[in-house]
């Protein structure tokens, strides 16, 4: 049983046919925390402490004005829930959604969704490691896409 991950075993596993631009950010809070990106979306992979858990989080922003006044209406918010909370619910880890100061909210209130999947070291491998990754990405892109699907119907009277 592994007690530890080190950072530059975290940087081998990292496939780079697959994930691209590994850019580390130095914060003096974190182990370490690489950006990497999968299909153009930035994932971060970050270890706050040497022992602890491996987190890999990516955030899906509402971020258009359509995407926004899908939000703000209870019936339209309702059929976007209805395409991605299944989604959500399926991915490894848990999601988040929060507001323009990173609090946790409602869904009516938001302006990101976090998802969040945590590799403690028994469990890390490079498979493991990969396979959140593409997870976190498959969950924000498809959030993504059906966000901006719902947003291009025409709108659903709030009565």
């Amino acid at each position: 049983m592994s007690t530890h991950v080190s950072e530059a075993q975290v940087r081998k596993w990292l496939d780079d046919t697959e994930i691209s631009n590994a850019t580390r950010h130095t914060d003096e809070e974190t182990a370490f925390n690489y950006q990497v990106e999968l299909s153009r979306l930035p994932i971060h992979v970050i270890k706050e402490t040497e022992f602890g858990p491996i987190r890999l989080v990516g955030q899906s922003g509402f971020d258009t004005g359509a995407a926004k006044t899908l939000l703000r209406g209870d019936q339209r918010r309702g059929e976007l829930l209805k395409y991605v909370g299944p989604m959500l619910a399926s991915t490894p880890g848990f999601y988040t959604v929060l507001d323009e100061e990173r609090a946790s909210c409602e869904l009516r209130n938001a302006e990101t969704i976090r998802t969040e999947y945590r590799l403690y070291p028994d469990g890390a491998s490079q498979q493991a490691l990969t396979d959140g990754i593409m997870s976190i990405a498959t969950s924000m892109r498809y959030v993504q896409n059906v966000t901006a699907a719902v947003s291009a119907q025409d709108p659903v009277s709030e009565e």
